[in-house]
C-alpha cells in the first residue's frame, strides 16, 4: 500500500513522469524490427563486384524504419528524419546475423535489426512525430498477373516461390502493408478496367477479409524492360488509386508502387491524428488500490495514441483520471473499453467525459465496497 501512496504523491506534486511502456497489444513492438539483406553485389557471370556495409545497412535500415513508422517517405526530407539516419547506431538496442532460408534451403544472409522502441516512443512523442499503428493498417488482396511472350503467369505464392525475378513481397513485407492472395487462381479477377462490376469487387473483398484489392499487370519486354499497370479498389467497389511506369527493374517499379499505396493509405489517419485531445475518464466500482495501479498502467502502456495520464481524484471507490490523447476521440474510447473487467457506463465526445465501472462487484453490500480515500489518509497517518 506505501507504493500506492507514493505514486498518489508524486501525481500531486510533480506531474506525470515519463513511465516504461508495456508490450502493446496492437503488435506495434514488432514494427520497430527491420531484417535487411546481408548478400554481396554479384555480376551477371557470378563475381562478386561489392561487398555489403554494416554501417551503410544501419543507416537503411534506420530510413525503412521511419517509413514503416509513420507510413510517410516524406519523413526522410525532414531534419528530424535526417537527425534519425546520421545517428542510426545510436537508436540500436541490438542486431544480429540469421540465415536466410527458402524451402529449408539456405540460401544468403540477414542483418536483423533491433531499434530502441522505448526512446524513440519517447522522442516521437516530444517532436509530434505521428506513428501509424499496425491496428490502422489495412489488408490488401492482391491479384497480379505477369504477362512475359504472350503467356499470363497469376501471381500468387506458389508461383512467386520458383520466380525470384519478380518476387515482390519482400518489400511490402518490410513497410509492414499486410497483403492477402486469393485460394485459387480461379478466385482471380481480370484487370482490365470497365469489365468488372463494383459487386465483385467487394463480393472479393468480403470473401477474403481485406479492405483492398490490388490489381496489376507485369509485363516483360524485349531487352529486359518491363511495364507496370495497376489498380487500387476500395470497400466501395470504385477505383481508388491507380498507376503505371516502365524501367529495366521490377523491383524499383513494385516498390515505388507500394510507397504510393502506403501513403494514400496512412494519409487519412495521419491527418486525423495530427490533433490533441483531453477525456476525463470516471472509473467506479473498484475493488482495491492494487486494481486502480492496474487501470492506471493500462492507460499508460497505450502509447503513442495515450501521451499523458494523470490521477485527478480518489474517492471512496471511484477514481478519475485526465487522459492526454493523440488522434481520434472514438480510438481513445475504444481503448478505454478495453480495461480488462470494466464496463462502459456513459460517454460524451462533446464534452469528452467517459463514464465506466468495474465488474464483479454488484453482490457485495455497498458498506463492503473499498473506501480508497479513507484507506489513503490511514497510511499517511501510519506513516507519520
Amino acid at each position: 500500500m506505501r507504493s500506492f501512496i507514493l505514486i498518489v504523491l508524486i501525481f500531486a506534486f510533480s506531474g506525470l513522469s515519463a513511465v516504461q511502456a508495456q508490450e502493446e497489444t496492437n503488435g506495434a513492438s514488432e514494427l520497430f524490427t527491420i531484417v535487411e539483406s546481408f548478400d554481396p553485389e554479384v555480376d551477371d557471370a557470378g563475381n562478386v563486384v561489392e561487398t555489403p556495409n554494416l554501417n551503410a545497412k544501419i543507416h537503411q535500415g534506420m530510413r525503412d524504419l521511419l517509413v514503416r513508422l509513420t507510413g510517410d517517405g516524406g519523413i526522410l526530407q525532414t531534419d528530424d528524419g535526417r537527425d534519425f539516419v546520421n545517428q542510426a547506431k545510436a537508436w540500436l538496442s541490438s542486431y544480429h546475423f540469421a540465415p536466410r532460408k527458402e524451402e529449408g534451403v539456405v540460401v544468403g544472409q540477414n542483418l536483423v535489426l533491433e531499434f530502441d522502441r522505448q526512446r524513440l516512443l519517447e522522442v516521437f512523442q516530444r517532436n509530434s512525430i505521428l506513428i501509424w499503428p499496425s491496428s490502422e493498417r489495412p489488408t490488401t488482396l492482391v491479384m497480379g498477373s505477369f504477362i512475359e511472350a504472350g503467356s499470363v503467369l497469376k501471381l500468387n505464392p506458389e508461383a512467386l516461390s520458383y520466380r525470384p525475378d519478380i518476387e515482390f513481397r519482400s518489400y511490402p513485407k518490410l513497410l509492414a502493408l499486410p497483403l492477402q492472395f486469393p485460394t485459387y487462381t480461379s478466385d482471380w479477377l481480370q484487370p482490365q478496367a470497365g469489365q468488372l462490376s463494383a459487386e465483385q469487387i467487394q463480393q472479393s473483398l468480403g470473401q477474403f477479409d481485406s479492405q483492398y484489392l490490388l490489381m496489376f499487370e507485369l509485363s516483360g519486354q524485349p531487352e529486359r524492360d518491363y511495364s507496370l499497370t495497376w489498380r487500387v479498389y476500395g470497400q466501395n467497389g470504385e477505383e481508388y488509386l491507380s498507376g503505371s511506369n516502365h524501367g529495366n527493374r521490377v523491383q524499383p517499379l513494385m516498390n515505388s508502387m507500394f510507397d504510393r499505396m502506403m501513403a494514400s493509405y496512412s494519409y487519412g489517419y495521419r491527418q486525423s491524428a495530427s490533433m490533441m485531445g483531453v477525456a476525463v475518464l470516471g472509473m467506479d466500482q473498484l475493488a482495491s488500490a492494487e486494481q486502480l495501479i492496474d487501470v492506471e498502467n493500462f492507460l499508460k502502456s497505450q502509447k503513442p495514441a495515450i501521451h499523458q495520464v494523470s490521477l485527478q481524484a480518489v474517492k471512496g471507490s471511484r477514481a478519475e483520471f485526465e487522459v492526454v490523447y493523440q488522434g481520434r476521440y472514438d480510438d481513445v474510447l475504444q481503448i478505454f473499453k478495453r480495461i480488462e473487467n470494466s464496463k462502459l457506463v456513459d460517454e460524451s465526445a462533446l464534452t469528452g467525459k467517459v463514464e465506466m465501472k468495474m465488474l464483479g462487484l454488484a453482490q457485495r453490500p455497498e458498506t463492503q465496497l473499498i473506501d480508497l480515500s479513507k484507506e489513503f489518509e490511514e497510511n499517511m497517518r501510519e506513516g507519520q
